[in-house]
């Protein structure tokens, strides 16, 4: 018989273990919201055995669980990702489900009695495959070059991890300068305030809030520009700033630093994205 702490303790390891798998799959870094969702988790699967409340472990309530659990690790990022996620959740347990029972058979009843061994050895094996998988992961996947970047603009300087994208070739039509794309968020402090904040919607619903934003400093309004851009699949329209930018080991050379609120990289690992030109600059060369 299985007293409820007993049962909460092992949902909540269970649930934690699998999140972070998910986590770890999808490349991402692990974060406080795995403990978060998997509270969330093993309160449910505690609450579906009390009499009264035996509807919750239903098929529906389960998946809705499940959705649930996915979305706060890895927050909304629509429909198609959602399921994404629920689909290896569920591969996930099933896996670990299977991995326990392997070490059950393998115990061959020294436990009898007590979950927690044969669990445990479940759960290094599934560890395990897990980080078998994202390694084979990383090494099938296309090598992506991430460079630092520093960009000056007004006397102010920031420091951005920047991918070399080979399709980031953009040049603003009025001045034929490279476009350099950088998370809105990632230059908190580069930007003036009143800017910042009216640069968090989208350009052409923020364009009243640039523009007043603009107006109270000239250096803004003469370095302004608005393109129309493709940004991770999607054309977009972004508020641009006429600046200075070099990879560390180039060229400093004239750039336009278009903005957008949106992540570019899902996983934290870059903020910017640089076309190959940028890298082609060498010091003491003008090519």
């Amino acid at each position: 018989m299985v007293s409820l702490d007993q049962l909460m303790a092992f949902n909540l390891v269970a649930d934690g273990l699998v999140l972070a798998a998910l986590v770890r799959l999808r490349g991402e870094r692990p974060t406080w919201r795995i403990l978060l969702a998997a509270c969330l988790g093993a309160s449910w699967a505690t609450l579906a055995v009390l009499p009264g409340l035996r509807e919750l472990g239903g098929l529906v309530q389960e998946l809705s669980a499940g959705v649930l659990m996915a979305v706060l690790v890895r927050r909304w990022r629509g429909w198609r990702t959602a399921l994404g996620d629920l689909g290896l959740l569920l591969l996930l347990a099933a896996a670990l489900a299977g991995l326990t029972l392997l070490g059950q058979g393998l115990a061959a009843g020294a436990f009898a009695g007590n979950p927690w061994p044969p669990f445990a050895a479940g759960a290094v094996l599934f560890w395990l495959a897990v980080e078998g998988a994202h390694r084979w992961q990383q090494s099938t996947a296309p090598k992506r070059q991430i460079r630092p970047l520093e960009v000056r603009w007004q006397g102010r300087r920031s420091l951005l991890w920047a991918l070399v994208d080979t399709g980031c070739e953009a040049r603003d039509p009025l001045s034929g300068l490279p476009v350099v794309i950088a998370e809105r968020a990632a230059l908190r402090r580069f930007l003036p305030r009143r800017l910042y904040e009216a640069l968090a919607r989208p350009a052409l619903t923020a364009s009243a809030d640039v523009a007043a934003a603009a107006q109270d400093d000239d250096r803004i309004e003469r370095s302004l520009r608005l393109l129309q851009l493709r940004t991770v699949g999607d054309a977009e329209w972004l508020f641009g700033l006429r600046a200075q930018g070099r990879i560390l080991g180039g060229r400093e050379q004239p750039i336009v630093l278009c903005l957008t609120p949106r992540r570019l990289s899902s996983e934290g690992a870059f903020a910017a994205l640089v076309g190959p030109q940028m890298c082609r600059m060498r010091e003491g060369t003008g090519s």
